[in-house]
Formats: structure tokens, sequence, C-alpha cells
């Protein structure tokens, strides 16, 4: 999962921004971690990628 919405990402250039497939999303997630989205969570047989305070607090209240 990569997350573009993080600074690493937005700090890339635009030729590393364009055109992201598969092949070229694993290789900037090996160079640069950080872009790992996370958390990543599997609770009831579903998984929820990212951080909300009210995606989490529907899920657990």
């Amino acid at each position: 999962m990569l997350n573009k919405r993080g600074t690493t990402f937005r700090q890339l250039s635009d030729e590393d921004k364009n055109d992201i497939d598969k092949e070229k999303a694993l290789k900037l997630l090996l160079l640069h971690p950080a872009m790992v989205k996370r958390p990543i969570l599997f609770h009831n047989n579903a998984y929820h990628i990212g951080f909300k305070p009210a995606q989490y607090e529907e899920i657990f209240c």
C-alpha cells in the first residue's frame, strides 16, 4: 500500500510520482519505506487501511 498523502511521496520528483504501476510502486517502497501506508488492520474479516479516528471508533465501539 503506497501512501500518496505523506511528505515522503510529495517530495518525490514528478517523474517518480507519474505513471505508477505495481513494479514502480514496489521499487519506491523499497527505497522509501516511510511511504508504506499504515496501519493495516484486519478485524472481523475486513482490512482497514490507514488511520482515521472516526473509522476506528466505528470499528471498536
